[in-house]
Formats: C-alpha cells, sequence, structure tokens
C-alpha cells in the first residue's frame, strides 16, 4: 500500500473590503429561535443570513459558552447576558456597510465561547457547490493576537445538529478596523463531516481556542450569507464511511489494548472523536475497533483517515507516535495499512492519511469479507507521549 500523508484544510478566500484603516500587531448549542434585541429579523433574501437584519429562515443570533475544564456549558439567547459574550447591533462608518452586528468578548477567564446562528435543521443540500461568505472587522485583538506570527485566528464551524459539524477553519487577521470578505467552501466543510441535510448552524466563530485566549476581543460582522453555485461535486462511491457525527458511531468503537500496559484512554465527542490515552510503556499498542453490521470489500479501494493532534496544552509531547488502519476477515485475518508517523504533523491541524489497497494479500485474507476495522495507534520508543489525538472521516472509497 503506498500512503500520502498531507495537512486537509478547507479553502479560505480573505478579501480586503476597504473601510476602516489603522493596523496593529466541547460545543453544544440549543436550538430555538429569538427575535429580541436590537437587531430586527426582516431580512428575506434567499441565502442572506445578516444584512443590516437577520434572516429568521437561518435562524438568530445566540451564544454557547462552556468551561475550559469540566466541558459543561450554557447557551444564551439575548444580546446582554450573563456569559462572555455580548452583540449588538451597530452603526459603521465604512463605505458599503450601514448596520453591522458587534460582537464583544469580556475579560472572563476559564470558558470557551462562541457566537452562532441557529435554528432546527433544514436541508442546504442546495448550496454544495457554493460557499459561505461574510465580511469582517477585528476593532481588538484583546489577548488573543499571537505576536510571533503577527495576528490573530478566528475558528469559524457549521453545524448539522451536535456532535454532527465540520472542522474548525482558521481564518486569520492581522489587520485592524479593515473590513475583508471571508469565503469557505461548502464542499470542503462536507468533506470534513458536515451533513448538508440536516444543518441548524450556519455560522458558528470565535477567537481560536487552539491558538490563545479569547478575553478582550471585538469584532463586526456583515453580508452574512451561504452562496449556491454551479455543476455539482465530483465524489467517489463510498464503500464504507464514518465521520463520528453521534454518540452512538462513537460508542461503537471500543478501546482494545494490543501491547505494553497502557489499561484507558478517555474519548469525546469535538469535531470528530477525541482521545486522550494514559501511556504507560514505550511499546503500547492499543486500538480503537468497530464491529460491521455489514461485510465490506476493501480490494483495490482508497482509504483514508483525518488525524490530528492537540499537543501543546501538555508539555513534554516530543515524541512522535504511529498510526495505521486495520481490517480484519470473517476467520479472525488481519491486514493492515502501513504505519504513517505523527512527525511530520503539525499541531492542531487536520490531516488526511491515505493509502490505496491492491487486490492480493497475505496469510489466506479474504479483502472481499471484511468484518472488523480497527484505527491503531503505536508508541515509538518514548513511554511517554502526553496529547490528545483526534480521528474523523474514515472513509473507504470506489
Amino acid at each position: 500500500m503506498k500512503s500520502v500523508l498531507g495537512a486537509a484544510f478547507a479553502s479560505v478566500l480573505l478579501v480586503a473590503c476597504g473601510g476602516g484603516g489603522g493596523g496593529g500587531g466541547n460545543n453544544g448549542g440549543s436550538t430555538g429561535v429569538s427575535s429580541a434585541g436590537t437587531i430586527s429579523s426582516g431580512c428575506s433574501e434567499a441565502g442572506v443570513i445578516f444584512a443590516e437584519c437577520i434572516n429568521k429562515e437561518w435562524g438568530a443570533f445566540q451564544v454557547w459558552e462552556s468551561n475550559a475544564v469540566t466541558g459543561q456549558g450554557q447557551g444564551y439567547k439575548t444580546e446582554i447576558n450573563g456569559s462572555n459574550v455580548q452583540w449588538k447591533l451597530a452603526d459603521s462608518a465604512a463605505a458599503g456597510h450601514g448596520k453591522v452586528v458587534e460582537v464583544t468578548y469580556g475579560q472572563k477567564t476559564g470558558y470557551e465561547s462562541q457566537f452562532y446562528v441557529n435554528t432546527d435543521p433544514v436541508d442546504r443540500s442546495a448550496y454544495a457547490t457554493g460557499k459561505l461568505s461574510f465580511d469582517i472587522n477585528v476593532l481588538s485583538y484583546g489577548d488573543a493576537y499571537d505576536y510571533n506570527k503577527a495576528q490573530m485566528l478566528f475558528d469559524v464551524i457549521v453545524e448539522c445538529v451536535w456532535p454532527c459539524l465540520s472542522h474548525s477553519v482558521k481564518v486569520p487577521v492581522n489587520i485592524l478596523n479593515q473590513w475583508q470578505t471571508v469565503g469557505i467552501s461548502i464542499a470542503d466543510l462536507v468533506r470534513d463531516g458536515l451533513d448538508l441535510k440536516r444543518v441548524d448552524t450556519a455560522l458558528l466563530i470565535r477567537p481560536s481556542i487552539d491558538h490563545g485566549a479569547q478575553t478582550g476581543v471585538k469584532f463586526q460582522l456583515d453580508n452574512i450569507k451561504w452562496v449556491k453555485g454551479t455543476g455539482s461535486v465530483a465524489t467517489p462511491k463510498e464503500v464504507y464511511a464514518e465521520h463520528f457525527n453521534t454518540t452512538a458511531a462513537a460508542d461503537n468503537w471500543k478501546f482494545v489494548r494490543y501491547d505494553g500496559s497502557i489499561f484507558e484512554i478517555h474519548k469525546h465527542l469535538s469535531q470528530g472523536l477525541g482521545t486522550y490515552p494514559e501511556w504507560q510503556s514505550s511499546v503500547d499498542h492499543w486500538a480503537l475497533e468497530t464491529s460491521l453490521a455489514k461485510a465490506i470489500s476493501i480490494k483495490n479501494k482508497k482509504v483514508s483517515m483525518q488525524v490530528k493532534l492537540r499537543s501543546a496544552i501538555v508539555s513534554g509531547y516530543s515524541s512522535p507516535v504511529e498510526f495505521a488502519l486495520v481490517a480484519t476477515d470473517g476467520a479472525g485475518r488481519a491486514v493492515t495499512t502501513e504505519r504513517f508517523s505523527s512527525a511530520a504533523m503539525i499541531d492542531t491541524e487536520w490531516h488526511t492519511l491515505t493509502t490505496q489497497v491492491g487486490s492480493s494479500f497475505a496469510n489466506g485474507f479474504n479483502g472481499d469479507n471484511v468484518k472488523t476495522l480497527g484505527f491503531h495507534v503505536y508508541a515509538t520508543g518514548t513511554p511517554f507521549a502526553f496529547g490528545y489525538i483526534y480521528l474523523d472521516t474514515i472513509r473507504i472509497t470506489e
């Protein structure tokens, strides 16, 4: 099997659009619509979420805030509320921008907060070839500015009823008080797990929780919309796919120890299946395995899986680990891909691991009768490789 290791990013287009000047150096949204506050719900143009007013067909603005340690959270539907995030309708002096949404993060610490627009699930398949577009103007970086990279980052996410959601698209901003337009490919969001048939959160935005603090950030949003594209999306035929978009899917993947003395990993859902392994020795080898309801064939198929490390939050995560996908047939015979090393991976970014499966296998393995799949993780000589490992979007395609 031949492998390719590469980072998987959603396409982001940023274009300055005038105005201003100057410079400067576990989610769970609640459904429901509230039109209270200063923002009118009078907009009705197809695809437009906000432009001077909000389109109630796409929902209403809300905040979700969770404790950074426990993960427990609470939703807020009013502009002035008890969270770290307040919002209001504001006047912009910039050309092309009249009434805008102004979002202010306070000084509350120990919490992760996100601003989003939410409604009941709606089929948005008509936008499959289009894009999510919005204008953003940052008034204050607060504590979220990265002086080494001379920018701050926003996370942008679309949800399809938690825990179904896209990966975070990283949007960099390096100039204060200047409007810029952001365009994000819907097809890229679908590739990374979004189910267009039940979108309930058409835009979620926050100062990136992977790259810094959120306190003191202040920004404005305008012209938020989904834009339809043309043509169709070419997709290969799927033999198997797992996006970890439900709790049941996560529960179907069981921890199995193969070598060493590792005895436990901790699982949680967050843009895929997150794991925190309690490494014990330099030869630890463990897996997440699932039994298939119906046997599949992996002969002459393409296999891909998405992996992300989040290691910077724990000091000492320097030893590479390795990954492989293992298939087991009905007779208990197994075949494995080559191992993919984490050494080339960039911390907190998603990477897609791909390989091509052939038609002949050793030891009598029956490639037409695969009954079990396993995501295997191996220590590589150092017993204390701390950090989170996230797994998402396993695909087997023709």
